[in-house]
C-alpha cells in the first residue's frame, strides 16, 4: 500500500543533512532531494539537471529523521481528565472542528502518519478523507470508524454493537463500505467504559475471526483492545494484526505473537498519565482505580516481549486522560526505560509502525519513500529529546513548520 499524498510539491533540496532512520545513523553530510512529495536522492552532493532550480535549505549538519508515527490515537476525544464526558457533552460540529484541531497540532508536533482506532459516527473515516483530499492539515490516518464491540460492551458509545459471527463479520463489513482503513475489536472490557470491569473477556476468538476474515481480504489491518491474559491471547487467536494495550499478557502470548508476527501497540504513557495524575487532576476514581490494579503487568508483559524480540508499534492512547496525538516522545522513553534500544524505539515510531499499516514507502529516508520528514537540532539516537520541538516538519514534502 502506498503512503502517497495528492497533489505536488516543489523540488526542493536539503543541503548537508546528517541522516537517521531505523537503519542507522548516517553522520556524513548528506543532500536530500525531494520531488513530488517523495525522495528523489540522498547523496554526499545532489544536483538537479531537469526543470527549474529547486528550492534549497541549508540544514548545516542539523539531523534529518522520518516523520514520526502513532498506532493508536482518538481524535475525537480532548486528551482531557474525562475525556468521554466531554465528548458526551459536545455536538458533532464541535466534536469535528476539536478533532481537526488536534490532528493539526499532531502534526506540526512531529507525528506525520497515525492509526485512529474509533471515533462516533465515522467522524475519523470523514477527516481522514478530507486530509488525504488536501482540505485539513494533518497527519496520514487510517481511520477505524466506530469500534465494534459486544452489547454493552467497552466504547459501545461510539460503536457498533454486535453479538455472534456473522453479526461482527457484518459490522466489520459497514465499516469497510464507510472507507475504513482499520478495524478495531473489543476483545476484553476498558478502564473508561462506565460499568463495565476492565479486563473482562467480551467478543470471542470466532467473533473477532469473522471481522479479521473481512478486513485481510482488503489488506486492511485490525487492532485488538485487550487488557487480560485471556483476552490478548483470544486476539492473538483471532489473528488480528495487533495487541493494544496488553495487560496481563505472558510467555505464552509472547509465543504466538512471535510466531504469528503480531504486533504489541503498548499505550503505556496512557497508565503512567492516569497514576501519576490521579483523581486530583479530575480523571474518575474508578479509572484511576482500575489502571492501578492493572498497570504492573502491562509493564511486565512489555519488558519479556521487548526481551524476545515481538514487533512493537508505538502508540500512546492519544485522547485518553493526559494525552494528546504530539505527546509521542515520553511514550518512547518508556520503551526505553522498560528495556529498548534508542534505534529500536525509533523504528518502533517508523518502520515497526509503517509494516503494520501496510504501508510500503513510508517511515525510511530512501530514494522511492514519502518525504515524511524531521528536521532535528541532534541526533535522536543520543537523546530523544530533540524529536519533541522539531526544527522543521515535512508532509509529503510540504513543510508544516518553518525553517
Amino acid at each position: 500500500m502506498s503512503g502517497g499524498a495528492p497533489g505536488a510539491s516543489p523540488d526542493i533540496v536539503l543541503r548537508g543533512a546528517r541522516v537517521v532512520d531505523a537503519n542507522g545513523a548516517r553522520p556524513d553530510r548528506l543532500d536530500v532531494h525531494i520531488r513530488a512529495g517523495r525522495i528523489a536522492a540522498v547523496a554526499s552532493r545532489v544536483t538537479v539537471a531537469d526543470g527549474p532550480p529547486p528550492t534549497e535549505v541549508q540544514l548545516d549538519g542539523r539531523w534529518l529523521c522520518p516523520g514520526l508515527m502513532n498506532a493508536h490515537t482518538h481524535a475525537c476525544l480532548d486528551g482531557g481528565p474525562d475525556p468521554e464526558r466531554t465528548l458526551n457533552g459536545e455536538s458533532r460540529s464541535q466534536t469535528v472542528i476539536r478533532s481537526a484541531r488536534r490532528l493539526e497540532e499532531g502534526l506540526r508536533a512531529g507525528i506525520t502518519t497515525i492509526r485512529d482506532v474509533g471515533a462516533p459516527g465515522g467522524i475519523d473515516i470523514e477527516l481522514a478523507g478530507m486530509i488525504a483530499d488536501g482540505e485539513l492539515a494533518g497527519p496520514r490516518m487510517l481511520a477505524s470508524g466506530r469500534v465494534v464491540t459486544m452489547t454493552g460492551g467497552h466504547g459501545w458509545w461510539m460503536g457498533r454493537q454486535a453479538d455472534g459471527a456473522d453479526a461482527v463479520r457484518r459490522a466489520a463489513r459497514r465499516n469497510l463500505r464507510a472507507g475504513a482503513g482499520s478495524i478495531k475489536l473489543m476483545a476484553t472490557g476498558g478502564m473508561m467504559t462506565t460499568g463495565r470491569q476492565a479486563g473482562q473477556p467480551q467478543l470471542t476468538i470466532e467473533e473477532m475471526a469473522a471481522a479479521v476474515d473481512e478486513a485481510h481480504k482488503r489488506e486492511v489491518p485490525v487492532a485488538a483492545h485487550a487488557e487480560s491474559r485471556i483476552g490478548v491471547l483470544n486476539a492473538i487467536r483471532a489473528g488480528v494484526d495487533s495487541v493494544e494495550h496488553g495487560h496481563g499478557g505472558d510467555s505464552e502470548a509472547i509465543d504466538l505473537m512471535l510466531a504469528a508476527g503480531t504486533c504489541l501497540v503498548p499505550t503505556i504513557l496512557s497508565d503512567r498519565r492516569i497514576i501519576d495524575h490521579g483523581v486530583d487532576a479530575g480523571i474518575p476514581a474508578f479509572v484511576v482505580e482500575q489502571c492501578e490494579a492493572l498497570h504492573e503487568s502491562l509493564v511486565t508483559f512489555l519488558e519479556d516481549a521487548i526481551r524476545q524480540g515481538v514487533r512493537i508499534a508505538a502508540g500512546n492512547d492519544a485522547g485518553a486522560p493526559l494525552v494528546q496525538i504530539g505527546d509521542m516522545v515520553d511514550e518512547l522513553e518508556l520503551y526505553r526505560k522498560h528495556g529498548m534500544t534508542p534505534l529500536g524505539a525509533l523504528a518502533s515510531a517508523t518502520t515497526v509502525t509503517a509494516g503494520l499499516f501496510n504501508l510500503d514507502d513510508v517511515g525510511l529516508l530512501e530514494a522511492g519513500y514519502v518525504a515524511d520528514l524531521l528536521v532535528l537540532a541532534s541526533d535522536p539516537l543520543e537523546s530523544l529529546e530533540p524529536l519533541r520541538t522539531p526544527v522543521q516538519v515535512f508532509r509529503a514534502g510540504v513543510a508544516v513548520l518553518p525553517a
